[in-house]
């Protein structure tokens, strides 16, 4: 009986990882959308990259905005890090938020369903002046 209640879950286990060795290798960015946004305290800073640009000349200082503007129903790589505290990137309508911890680079690509205005927050306490850190994607059709 001990044998069965540890073979069947390392059999759950290995049917759940099964399908990871199939998307090994369809990482790629070539043909995405690839923005890299940094959070500071109180404001986030986008950077647009160009699709041809490889990851290590990317020039992001000519790409700065205010406001993002994103297609509908394209995939889109985005690229996360903090210059000085802890922050969370949060898109409460979409069930995404991702801790951005100063240091580290870290990356989620999605798409947008629905065209619209979409809320970002920080999710983090990051400081005194932390509520006004929201800011709006628009999508666009």
């Amino acid at each position: 009986m001990e044998f069965f209640w540890t073979l069947f879950p390392v059999l759950i286990v290995l049917l759940l990882f099964f399908p990871l060795f199939f998307y090994i290798g369809n990482f790629d960015f070539k043909n995405d959308m690839v923005y890299f946004i940094v959070a500071n305290q109180w404001y986030w800073d986008f950077f647009f990259v160009e699709p041809e640009c490889s990851s290590l000349d990317w020039d992001l200082n000519l790409y700065a905005y205010t406001s993002i503007y994103l297609p509908l129903l394209e995939v889109i790589n985005f690229f996360f890090t903090s210059n000085d505290v802890l922050h969370a990137f949060s898109l409460p309508i979409l069930y995404i938020m991702i801790d951005l911890v100063p240091g580290t680079i870290h990356n989620l690509s999605f798409n947008f369903p629905f065209s619209g205005i979409y809320t970002v927050y920080c999710a983090q306490i990051c400081g005194m002046n932390h509520s006004v850190m929201p800011f709006y994607i628009n999508v666009y059709y």
